[in-house]
């Protein structure tokens, strides 16, 4: 809608895009964009240098040779950016404490025995095994010049960032003193009586302010740290659902009926439903009794083996299902295993020695959490009880043809395998079915006419006030959905399943222009854009609600500290209308005080409990919740520790250095002049 009125209003933006259209018939593209100086914008600044058109091109390309992003754009984008990021603002600082790696160290950390976390988690995906890395180096060693360099120079930056990690996290550490304060701030305690007046139960409208005292805060504020704000927008949306019409049921409906009498005489199911399923590998199945509705379950299990049953509807889609045979058969077993790391001859080598020890010794649980290498081992290889279609075909098939007692040695995709089945239910009635399913979608003309319906509503109803009181009455009131503070590298909008489209529509229209129809999955969305954030100092507009109540928050602690600056805490209680309360078993680490009615954090508050000398009443606390007057009734009790403070030291160490690594690279990137310009209008 933006866009249209714009080139409605400015006639010679169609003529300009006509020309530009001519000469790219008659010069190449790069050109024509160099003619007119196009596609040379800043993308950025990381440390205080520009990121160029040129050198994101160049970076985007390198990252895309070597991962699969599969259309995905915007973690194309946001990868890409990254890493850009980490390597301008920290290479100097690897360089300078020589957090080199050499070719000896590449080659191990990708190839040998102390693979790189990054590179086991990202290039072989958490596996580990000989066979694997020999296969790796083998895929490396066919890489064409760009991709290997590519994968070089990326590996290399990730190791010099696990080096720094590591180096910053041995850095810290918590000495005996520490860990005796931190055992204070959790273990000694006092108690206090006190009056709280809180400002949630103060009526806004028993205290006054201006426009004036608004602003007047917003300028003593605006930079304050809890108010600095990144670039993001915000909209509202509402969703038009494309359901399948009952014509479109109806033709779904006919296309399976058409089907039942040549499935009915097909001899081989499977390969029958394959040509006509739209979910591929249908195959005949054991039928789960109560997963059906119960009148087709009844035809189920009653109709004559050959018998075709549907269409039915099943969740998305419309299926039949033809009876394909009747047996008796066990339906579950029980069964322990221990599955291997060494995959093929080498697991089967190992798992025959083991076999070979496990009948001798009976002691398969032992071996399995010696040997075994997944969640079972420690308890003795357990898969309990499960039915038929639950493990992968060999291992499924050796548990239910194989005797209880057996060990049998079986090789899947995850592994080599030693297998006992431990027990069989008795046999029972099986039905096999094979079913034919089809999607229940919207025909074409169904979508058409969703978007007409759409499209009007764009039209119709342009701007915000317009939006939101349309989206009240539609259809008997659509609810319209916020997404606040949407960042430039989103990939996803809460409630929409692909919000791609709609976010590259935000960071291009203007405050309270409506979208036109945008696809998101199966449905289509119209959004308005309620709200633009710049990075840095917010405007007044953005952060009015936000400042209103904290001024309002102000004058109310300013009104009852003065009516609570005097008397007894009976005295005062009455004064404001609460009540003399008590604190108890009260800690530094407190946020508050249990049952004073405030949830956040009182710092000030709790700090006063153990400074104020006990007996002592104390002045208003002006809190972030409300306003209190405390008396300590007790003196501090200190708690024990029973070794001396080493377990908090030693707790308080870890924390730190979990945190560490994260926090000191954040420091890095808060504090670097970094500019994302990707997603503005160039």
């Amino acid at each position: 809608m933006a866009m249209i009125s714009k080139i409605r209003k400015q006639g010679w933006l169609i003529v300009a895009i006509i020309g530009i259209a001519m000469l790219g018939f008659l010069f190449p593209y790069q050109a024509v964009f160099a003619l007119l100086n196009m596609g040379s914008g800043e993308i950025g600044s990381i440390g205080g240098e520009v990121v160029g058109q040129k050198e994101w091109s160049e970076a985007v390309e390198r990252q895309k040779i070597l991962f699969n992003y599969s259309g995905n754009e915007a973690s194309l984008s946001n990868d890409t950016w990254n890493n850009l990021v980490e390597s301008r603002l920290m290479s100097t600082t690897y360089d300078r404490l020589g957090l080199l790696v050499t070719e000896e160290e590449w080659d191990e950390i990708v190839f040998g025995e102390m693979l790189s976390p990054y590179v086991k988690s990202t290039i072989y995906n958490g596996q580990d095994s000989a066979a694997l890395k020999e296969q790796m180096r083998l895929n490396f060693d066919g890489m064409d010049s760009r991709m290997y360099t590519g994968w070089k120079n990326l590996i290399t930056l990730k190791r010099q960032r696990e080096k720094f990690d590591v180096m910053v996290k041995k850095g810290l550490y918590a000495n005996n003193i520490d860990g005796k304060w931190a055992f204070k701030q959790q273990n000694d305690k006092v108690e206090v009586d006190y009056v709280v007046k809180t400002y949630q139960e103060i009526p806004d409208s028993s205290v006054t302010w201006t426009e004036g005292d608004i602003r007047a805060y917003y300028n003593k504020h605006k930079k304050d740290k809890e108010y600095r704000q990144e670039t993001s927008r915000s909209i509202e949306y509402i969703k038009f659902p494309v359901k399948p019409s009952a014509a479109d049921s109806a033709m779904t409906k006919s296309s399976l009926t058409d089907l039942v009498a040549q499935f009915e005489a097909a001899t081989g199911d499977s390969a029958f439903a394959a040509g006509y399923a739209a979910t591929p590998g249908q195959s005949t199945r054991p039928y789960v009794i109560g997963s059906l509705p119960a009148e087709v379950e009844i035809q189920i299990l009653t109709d004559t083996v050959g018998d075709v049953v549907g269409p039915f509807i099943e969740g998305a889609s419309m299926k039949i299902a033809k009876i394909s045979r009747r047996a008796t058969e066990v339906d579950s077993v029980q069964a322990r295993h221990i599955l291997l790391k060494e995959k093929g001859p080498e697991g089967k080598a190992k798992a025959d020695s083991l076999k070979k020890v496990i009948l001798k010794s009976k002691n398969f649980a032992e071996m399995a959490a010696k040997y075994g290498t997944d969640g079972t081992k420690d308890s003795g290889g357990d898969l309990g009880m499960f039915g038929r279609g639950s493990m992968v075909p060999p291992f499924e098939k050796a548990c239910f043809d194989g005797k209880v007692g057996e060990v049998q040695i079986v090789e899947t995709n995850f592994g080599v395998h030693l297998v006992e089945v431990t027990k069989k239910n008795a046999p029972k009635p099986v039905t096999y079915i094979t079913a034919i399913d089809k999607p229940l979608v919207p025909s074409g003309a169904t979508r058409k006419a969703a978007y007409s319906q759409v499209n009007d509503f764009t039209i119709l109803f342009p701007d915000t006030a317009s939006f939101r009181a349309a989206a009240d009455t539609l259809n008997g009131g659509t609810p319209r959905t916020p997404a606040e503070n949407i960042r430039p590298n989103a990939t996803n909008i809460p409630g929409l399943n692909d919000a791609t489209e709609i976010i590259t529509w935000i960071y291009s229209a203007e405050l309270g222009d409506v979208s036109q129809p945008i696809r998101a999955g199966d449905d289509w969305v119209v959004a308005v854009l309620t709200a633009i954030r710049e990075r840095g100092v917010p405007t007044l507009e953005n952060v009015y609600d936000q400042m209103k109540q904290k001024v309002i928050q102000e004058k109310k602690a300013e009104k009852y500290a003065e009516l609570m600056k005097t008397g007894t805490l009976q005295e005062i209680a009455a004064a404001v209308g609460s009540s003399v309360k008590k604190g108890s078993n009260i800690t530094l680490r407190s946020a508050n005080i249990p049952g004073s009615g405030v949830s956040g954090q009182e710092h000030a508050l709790i700090g006063a409990c153990f400074g104020i000398p006990t007996g002592n009443i104390s002045t208003p606390i002006k809190g972030e919740g409300g306003v209190y007057v405390i008396q300590r009734t007790s003196e501090i009790v200190a708690g024990s520790s029973q070794d001396g403070y080493l377990t908090d030291r030693d707790n308080l160490a870890r924390g730190l250095q979990s945190r560490a690594a994260m926090s000191v690279f954040n420091s890095f990137r808060e504090n670097g002049d970094v500019e994302d310009n990707r997603y503005e209008p160039k």
